[in-house]
């Protein structure tokens, strides 16, 4: 009876201490893979390391995630791409491969690279105009992308068997901080335009 009692006692002690303390919204950071803009719609890659890391962030938490903005992203919409690191160190590329929903890790062979890169650097600037990155060259496997926020240009050779994918693969979608209350998405921060 007593621990009837007991039990009760705690079980209404907890009931109350959730009902007092409601889930606290938190914040989720990702890359962006996928975006809709009809339906406002985001599909993203979490980085593991819940942005702890800013020049290192590992978007590695797969099945991607969907998400709906909550507003209208106006001039502050992101932008998707396939990219989700380059290690140069390492040479080799993480890609997202919207085909088969996975991520896909391979070597590289680095062609040329120039660092220490401004946007109005002409590699990248033509006259003020900023130039479209990535170019991909089909006929060489050669993929040349802009880092801006490693202010770096670079060339790279991929193996021919991925260069069926589409060109947006190669770009690096834009890093986002969706701010969650359970499901449901309270806020949006495009992290690449934020400054």
């Amino acid at each position: 009876m007593i621990v009837a009692k007991i039990s009760k006692f705690v079980l209404a002690t907890a009931l109350l201490v959730l009902l007092a303390f409601p889930a606290q919204a938190a914040d989720v950071y990702g890359r962006v893979v996928e975006y809709d803009k009809a339906e406002k719609k985001v599909t993203f890659i979490e980085d593991k390391l819940a942005w702890s890391n800013p020049q290192r962030p590992e978007f590695t938490v797969l099945p991607a995630k969907e998400a709906v903005l909550p507003e209208d992203p106006a001039d502050m919409a992101p932008k998707a791409g396939g990219r989700l690191r380059v290690d140069y160190e390492k040479k080799e590329i993480i890609i997202y491969n919207s085909s088969t929903k996975a991520i896909d890790t391979f070597g590289i062979e680095i062609v040329s690279k120039t660092e220490n890169v401004e946007a109005d650097n002409p590699l990248v600037s033509d006259g003020g105009k900023p130039k479209v990155f990535p170019v991909v060259d089909k006929a060489k496997s050669e993929i040349t992308i802009y880092s801006r926020r490693q202010k770096n240009v670079c060339t790279i050779k991929v193996p021919e068997s991925y260069m069926s994918l589409p060109d947006a693969v190669w770009d690096d979608g834009h890093n986002i901080k969706l701010a969650m209350d359970g499901d449901k998405v309270t806020g949006f921060t495009n992290l690449s335009k934020a400054k």
